[in-house]
């Protein structure tokens, strides 16, 4: 036995050590409040603290053990120290080994051959695992050594007679770690699939048609012939399903037979199976089953293969837990059937094991099961939801002044969350794996079940996190207190044993027992530890019903101190990865009841523990899901929604607020992590909506209004910033073009009315729900775009216009018909003009109804309202010939902003004959001034426009008077051919 090394200390006087305390106090509280200012500072810069879609960075700064585990179990009583180093190092190796296979083999297995193709690529798939398969054979080895050597020390602790046989088995912690380990093998043979097997024995015939002909591959006859006896050994050890039946078989030839015999062996496996039976059946939650129902088959298997027999009433019992469990998940989409496994290694139980029976037995559950689920689900939601308002309430209770009563209700309330989620967890995997196993349909209401308890899952992870700072130190807090229990609990044992004056060898045994489970106690409660303090208790020999309040609460230290690990490890959600045709139903649904869009965070959450299996298929078959099922088709919901809103005048929406639903706010949805990617719904939509709004409106521009009032619709009620169009229509004011106007004149004059006032044209009518205008900026707009030189070409061509109207114009006014009507009203006027100057009333109507007898055409117009209608058209052709000028100037205006003084261009030539410059320079400079006087020259030059328009307007006005008072002298109509002659000729010579 290796002692421990001596310690040596240094002391100081009591002034010294009061000196350097206060010091260090002092340093630490400095310590503490920079560290908080800084953590404060952090706060305030994260926008979203606790935001679901983000982890956050937690440091594990757990108790690591530097005292080694001699030092630990040291004692007195040397045999003591012994037994525990001996049984606490194996115990620790066989959690290694463990963990290992749980991290390192068993999802490389699991996922072999889901993306590999026929042919080559299965020899490829092969070679890529053959590594593998070579350190799980090592680990097999390994494994198998560590359980035979524990098997030994059990034959020798046992075989020495230092326990009494009682009803409870003395060491239930080795066989703890044994039964596990046992499990872990039984599961390595589960995930070694047909598959995976059948591309081994194709392997294998290609490495002997390689060994035919060596030199067509280069490679040397040796590596060929190393691999053939490689490949062979590993196929008889890992891919036959034997892994577990070799370990057990093993076992055996390592000549532990009479070790055996000559032990209790047998009825301390025996007393632990009968244990674990117990518990089991007092189980109604079915909360245990998956890990000590395997534990228990397996123990049981091992007993019959080491001792030969078994027990008809205990495997009775047995038979019953089985049917209660009826399958156990092993791990992913591996399910383990208890009747095939017993069969299979206990031949006798062929006879006695109907397999059709558990195979109904299955079925039935499983019906029973997935018919209850929706009530069972909804029960459990309930209480989940009970225990995080618990949850939330232990954090805002004052840390510093908590008593020991709420810390043992706390205690409890983290101990029954761990319970529930444990039993949700188990619920889920059991219900979608068997479904698979056995090849039976789901309902849509048990699926809907099954995503909710999932997000339940991943909500509870998600409140822990939230709130994990307060929490990690309650959990201190209860740690500490109940370690202090655990040695006060101690204390009471030792006095009990201390009371009588003379002791006996085995109370010293005791004691010594009790003192290395109090020392232990009084370090950090790391796992080495409490695997110690355990097996002290263990080997202290002393009743169960002594010893019960003790491991109660030892055990609920342990769960303590692994609380955060086991939570995790509970919701881990990776057994999704085989079951993701789960999620277009649950999508739909989501959509068709209008649900919470941020409970789509929590099933993120959930696929993202699928990712660490395979990523990148994982992330191609969600996002295609997502795609189709949620994005798509939330883009058309809300561009219908939009669109019902914006055409409320022509449908008024269902009063039934069911049928129609209030629109969810996107405003809250913040970006989804998935799988080392960002998925924000929002952003999706609002580029559907941004494509959508920026393509219609190009195909129809009329409609950008439209368009425009969604775009704020779509802001005010769902919180989404789409991009703006920047289309000319919307930002530019471009409106009809000048060209386009030009060229269409007719059609322009006839459809549109001038507003003199404002100047701008506008629709007269339109099929669309707006009217167009045509105001000074659209036209500038315009002549931006075509050069000042259109200004000309389209004047010209108006002018040419208003000949052909003034044509039209003067054959009218020099028609007899109306001619004789205006001068007989006209003779009248000039015999009654001294004594009302007024024009009587009837008389026009009089003069209007002899109009209407000369005809009408076929719209019912005369041809007086065709007059009145070719006056209006001219007025809007120079109404037009006035914007092109106003437009022009507004154009100039906007192109000379610039400049800062107008008059100051002149002297820009007088300043390059002072400066030295190179030719190109003065050449650029030269063409610059140029363009500038020439925009300066036309913006201030006054244009003859005015006065064209004013002769317009002063020949346009005294036509409509003589047509609306129906009276016009014959000098007048002279004077109106007259200037009208004048004018053309102008225009003629000006413009032609």
């Amino acid at each position: 036995m290796i002692e421990p090394k001596a310690v040596t200390k240094k002391f100081f006087n009591k002034e010294t050590e009061q000196l350097v305390g206060e010091y260090q106090l002092h340093l630490y509280r400095a310590f503490f409040d920079k560290y908080n200012i800084q953590l404060s500072s952090f706060k305030e810069k994260l926008s979203h603290l606790y935001n679901i879609r983000s982890e956050i960075v937690v440091l594990e700064n757990g108790a690591t053990e530097d005292i080694s585990l001699l030092e630990i179990v040291q004692s007195d009583n040397k045999l003591l120290s012994k037994i525990l180093a001996s049984l606490g190092a194996l115990c620790e190796e066989l959690l290694l080994l463990i963990k290992e296979v749980y991290t390192d083999y068993h999802v490389s297995f699991i996922i072999y051959g889901e993306e590999t193709e026929k042919g080559i690529a299965n020899l490829s798939s092969i070679s890529k695992v053959m590594d593998q398969l070579q350190r799980v054979s090592l680990f097999v080895d390994r494994a198998r050594h560590v359980i035979i050597l524990l098997l030994k020390q059990l034959c020798v602790i046992l075989g020495k007679n230092l326990y009494n046989e009682s009803s409870v088995t003395c060491f239930p912690e080795p066989l703890d770690y044994l039964a596990e380990m046992l499990v872990c093998l039984i599961t390595l043979d589960g995930v070694c699939g047909d598959l995976l097997q059948e591309h081994w024995t194709t392997y294998r015939k290609a490495v002997r048609l390689m060994l035919h002909n060596p030199s067509q591959f280069q490679i040397p006859v040796e590596q060929l012939r190393f691999l053939k006896e490689c490949t062979a050994t590993l196929e008889s050890k890992l891919l036959k399903g034997n892994i577990f039946q070799q370990t057990v078989e093993k076992c055996l030839e390592e000549g532990l037979t009479i070790t055996i015999k000559n032990c209790s062996l047998a009825n301390e496996i025996m007393l632990y199976i009968l244990q674990m039976l117990t518990e089991l059946e007092k189980d109604d939650d079915n909360m245990s089953f998956t890990q000590i129902c395997l534990q228990v088959n397996a123990m049981y298997v091992l007993h019959y293969s080491l001792f030969g027999s078994f027990d008809k009433k205990i495997y009775k019992r047995l038979s019953e837990v089985n049917k209660k469990a009826a399958a156990c998940v092993l791990v992913g989409n591996t399910v383990w059937h208890p009747e095939a496994f017993l069969v299979r290694h206990i031949p006798p139980l062929s006879k006695i094991i109907d397999i059709k029976t558990y195979t109904n037995n299955r079925l039935t559950l499983l019906a029973t099961r997935s018919q209850n689920l929706p009530k069972e689900a909804h029960s459990l939601c309930l209480q989940v939801y009970t225990w995080m308002s618990e949850l939330v309430h232990v954090t805002e209770m004052d840390m510093t002044h908590l008593q020991i009563n709420y810390l043992q209700n706390v205690a409890d309330t983290f101990i029954n969350g761990i319970r529930l989620v444990k039993k949700i967890s188990e619920l889920v995997k059991w219900i979608t794996n068997m479904h698979v196993d056995a090849e039976r349909p789901m309902t849509k209401s048990t699926l809907l079940a099954l995503c909710r308890l999932v997000e339940v899952l991943k909500a509870i992870q998600f409140i822990f996190q939230k709130n994990l700072l307060p929490l990690i130190y309650v959990i201190t807090l209860i740690t500490q207190h109940l370690a202090y229990k655990a040695v006060t609990e101690l204390a009471k044992l030792k006095r009990s044993l201390t009371q009588e004056k003379f002791y006996k060898e085995q109370q010293l045994d005791v004691l010594s027992s009790l003192n290395v489970a109090e020392r232990a106690l009084k370090g950090p409660n790391t796992t080495r530890r409490l695997l110690i303090i355990k097996l002290a208790l263990s080997a202290s020999g002393l009743s169960s019903e002594n010893l019960s309040d003790l491991r109660a609460v030892i055990n609920r230290l342990e769960m303590m101190c692994s609380f955060p690990t086991v939570l995790y490890k509970l919701c881990n959600c990776s057994f999704l990865y085989w079951h993701q045709v789960l999620l277009p139903v649950y999508f739909s649904k989501m959509i068709d009841t209008s649900v919470d869009l941020s409970r789509f965070y929590l099933l993120f959450d959930s696929l993202n523990d699928c990712s660490v299996i395979a990523e990148k298929k994982v992330q191609t078959v969600t996002y295609q899901y997502l795609k189709s099922d949620i994005i798509d088709v939330m883009n058309q919901l809300v561009e219908t929604n939009l669109r019902l809103q914006t055409h409320l005048h022509l449908q008024l929406p269902p009063s039934d607020p069911f049928q129609n639903p209030p629109p969810s706010n996107f405003k809250n949805l913040l970006p989804a992590f998935f799988n080392n990617h960002y998925i924000h719904i929002k952003e999706e939509v609002e580029h559907y909506l941004s494509t959508m709004f920026y393509n219609l409106t190009t195909v129809v521009l009329h409609d950008w209004r439209t368009y425009g009032e969604m775009r704020r619709l779509a802001m005010l009620q769902y919180g989404l910033n789409t991009v703006e169009d920047n289309l000319p229509i919307q930002t530019l004011e471009q409106g009809l073009d000048v060209l386009e106007i030009m060229r269409n004149i007719n059609v322009f004059v006839v459809k549109y009315s001038y507003n003199l006032n404002n100047q701008f044209f506008i629709e007269d009518q339109s099929n669309n729900k707006h009217l167009n205008t045509i105001n000074i900026l659209h036209v500038a707009n315009s002549i931006r775009t075509h050069g000042i030189g259109i200004m000309n070409t389209t004047v010209n061509f108006i002018y040419q216009f208003l000949q052909q109207k003034f044509f039209t114009f003067s054959q009218f006014m020099f028609d007899e018909q109306i001619k004789s009507r205006l001068l007989k009203d006209l003779k009248f006027f000039t015999d009654n003009k001294n004594e009302s100057q007024m024009y009587p009333y009837e008389r026009a109507e009089k003069f209007n109804v002899a109009i209407r007898r000369l005809g009408l055409n076929q719209e019912g117009l005369s041809y007086l309202d065709l007059f009145r209608k070719l006056i209006t058209r001219i007025g809007n052709a120079m109404g037009y010939i006035r914007m092109i000028r106003s437009g022009g100037r507004r154009c100039l205006a906007d192109a000379t902003c610039f400049i800062p003084d107008l008059k100051a261009i002149s002297d820009l030539n007088k300043l390059l004959e002072h400066e030295n410059l190179s030719e190109p320079s003065k050449k650029r400079i030269e063409s610059f001034a140029s363009s500038v006087n020439n925009l300066v020259e036309n913006f201030e030059e006054a244009t003859e426009y005015f006065k064209v328009i004013f002769a317009f307007e002063l020949i346009v006005a005294s036509f409509y008077l003589l047509a609306t008072c129906k009276s016009i002298h014959t000098h007048t109509s002279e004077f109106a051919k007259c200037a009208l002659e004048e004018f053309l000729y102008y225009c003629s010579t000006t413009y032609c």
